[in-house]
């Protein structure tokens, strides 16, 4: 049955990044996150519970739904997926916990266990990725080889924020990290582990949605080969400053090819949207220009973040943390719950009974209303960073919030196929986030419609 072959826990992953997002967003609503307050201790915990529980759990676990897709095979040690995700979570939670304490308590073992048990999460997903990848020889493929790439930056990004954490409890090996170590580490998370992952499954899943030819191209493979060399001046980047040397002529190097790399990805999916057959794409590829267009954005604001450092800087962050990836994830997790909630519900009904359109699930209009207000805040907070407005960034957080909620609440109307009419609602629902009894029939563990 097509069911069996979806991850069991994608829901899990997706309710643990939202609860994530939420607090992190509370966080800022409060003012402990905003113009020129990054450094103090509730703006880091906002900050790794943004990086880490919302947007590295939601890619994780996307990646494990998607990556079987990608190799055409089953996942590698599929049952490694929950206790990845209790470890990324604990040690999200432990991590923020020990930023929070840096106020005037003591963070105990927080700072030091937080990263580990991090590291651990990270290395059965690695598994679980990495292997399924290997062993498909990904690497073929350029979508596939582009997905290989950013989970060898993980690895890197865990190292380099380890260090950091550590060194706030007097690591003397850490030492030289902090503040040079900054840039690279979030230029690794941001710009290699999360984009150069989006832009992998992006190359599958555009033409899917939007009905264009799939294959490989040139622009593909430039911009894989540019991502590769930007990764290789980071790298190298980083050893220098480890040794004590000036990284700062490699990391120009690299946020030079990195532009280039953006330059060639967006000019990629702009040959995709113009070759596509679906005359009116559905609401998440619609709000997907929005990210797209907070992408380019970043990337235009590099230049000056890297030369002028302060206000730019903040902005390009939020724009690629909040407008490109932010956006992209929360348009294309009405399109993926949609999903999973019609495999589960409907594929078993297949040639019994009527069965609706995935799209069916979704109200657009309302999903369209939560995105818009997304992006509406994200734009307000980057105006706003660029402009040091503590009190303009506090109103975009407190709308990125309503539209999180907004958001949210459509998300469990798609599960509970609230938009559908009755004659076409099962009696029986599976749950809304663990996964199914793999004991019943129809791959569904029933409850009542009317949840």
């Amino acid at each position: 049955m097509l069911g069996k072959a979806l991850s069991r826990w994608t829901l899990a992953w997706f309710a643990s990044a939202l609860a994530f997002l939420l607090a992190a967003l509370v966080l800022a609503c409060l003012g402990l996150a905003g113009p020129g307050r990054w450094s103090g201790a509730g703006a880091l915990a906002a900050v790794h519970l943004f990086a880490l529980g919302w947007l590295s759990q939601m890619m994780l676990g996307s990646l494990i739904q998607f990556v079987p897709v990608l190799t055409a095979r089953t996942l590698i040690l599929p049952r490694l997926a929950l206790p990845a995700l209790i470890l990324c979570g604990l040690g999200t939670l432990e991590l923020a916990a020990g930023f929070l304490a840096l106020e005037g308590w003591p963070t105990g073992t927080l700072l030091a266990a937080g990263p580990v048990l991090l590291g651990l999460g990270f290395a059965l997903a690695l598994a679980m990725l990495g292997g399924t990848l290997v062993a498909a020889r990904a690497w073929r493929t350029q979508d596939g080889a582009t997905v290989l790439t950013a989970l060898l930056a993980l690895p890197v990004l865990w190292g380099t924020g380890t260090g950091m954490a550590w060194a706030f409890e007097g690591a003397g090996w850490a030492a030289a990290l902090l503040p040079d170590g900054l840039a690279p580490h979030i230029l690794l998370g941001g710009g290699f582990w999360l984009t150069l992952a989006a832009m992998g499954v992006s190359y599958r899943l555009f033409p899917m949605f939007l009905i264009a030819p799939d294959g490989g191209s040139r622009l593909r493979r430039a911009a894989l080969i540019a991502a590769g060399v930007a990764l290789a001046l980071l790298l190298a980047a980083l050893g220098t400053l480890l040794a004590g040397g000036d990284p700062w002529p490699l990391a120009w190097g690299c946020a030079a090819v990195c532009a280039l790399a953006t330059g060639l990805y967006l000019a990629e999916i702009r040959r995709i949207w113009r070759s596509r057959r679906a005359p009116r794409p559905e609401v998440n590829m619609l709000w997907s220009r929005a990210a797209l267009g907070f992408l380019a954005l970043a990337a235009l604001l590099a230049i000056p973040a890297l030369t002028l450092g302060g206000a730019w800087a903040e902005a390009a962050v939020f724009a690629a943390l909040a407008g490109w990836l932010s956006t992209l994830t929360l348009a294309q997790m009405v399109k993926i719950t949609s999903f999973l909630t019609w495999i589960q519900v409907f594929a078993p009904r297949i040639g019994r009974a009527p069965v609706p359109m995935v799209h069916d699930l979704t109200d657009a209009r309302m999903a369209g209303r939560s995105l818009a207000l997304w992006v509406a805040g994200a734009l307000g907070g980057t105006l706003a960073l660029a402009a040091q407005s503590p009190a303009t960034f506090e109103i975009s957080a407190l709308a990125l919030l309503l539209a999180a909620l907004l958001h949210g609440h459509e998300l469990i109307a798609i599960r509970r196929l609230r938009h559908l009419p009755g004659h076409l609602r099962p009696d029986a629902l599976p749950p809304m986030i663990l996964p199914p009894s793999d004991r019943s029939f129809d791959y569904d563990n029933p409850r009542p419609a009317s949840a």
